[in-house]
């Protein structure tokens, strides 16, 4: 699946071309697409099916997956993939550390039944942090109108 990201004078927009052919399309408004970005290099690195890409690329919609109706039915792995990125994010952020992630995550999975945590080790957070970092620092060269595109 390609992920394509705009960079607009005032929105962005999110778009993943599924392999059939078919699309689905978000308009960001002027929000920064970061989540977006982390959720792509948690759930490539961890081989999450489930999480948002994986929902979208088996046919879901990103209007689906921003219906908190819809949101609340789905599967553990879904949840996972939003643990790990927002905890992801709050690294990239500075509001915890890399040495902290992992138990972050692990609280935080705790909380939720069915979740099942990957393996993951200190040097699996370094090369996501760094990964995402450098898909950030690309989106802030990117001019407007012009697009990120990502595999999945």
């Amino acid at each position: 699946m390609e992920i394509i990201i705009k960079r607009g004078s005032n929105r962005n927009t999110l778009t993943c071309k599924r392999k059939d052919g078919t699309a689905t399309t978000l308009n960001l408004g002027p929000d920064l697409p970061n989540h977006d970005m982390a959720h792509y290099v948690v759930e490539k690195h961890f081989n999450l099916k489930n999480g948002f890409y994986g929902m979208i690329k088996s046919g879901m919609t990103i209007e689906e997956l921003s219906d908190k109706e819809i949101i609340k039915n789905l599967g553990p792995e879904t949840w996972l993939a939003e643990i790990m990125t927002r905890n992801l994010q709050a690294i990239s952020s500075g509001s915890s550390t890399i040495n902290e992630y992992i138990k972050l995550v692990e609280w935080e999975a705790s909380t939720m039944k069915g979740i099942k945590l990957p393996q993951m080790n200190l040097g699996d957070i370094e090369k996501m942090k760094v990964d995402y970092d450098l898909l950030c620092k690309k989106w802030e060269m990117i001019p407007e109108h012009e697009e990120l595109k990502l595999i999945f």
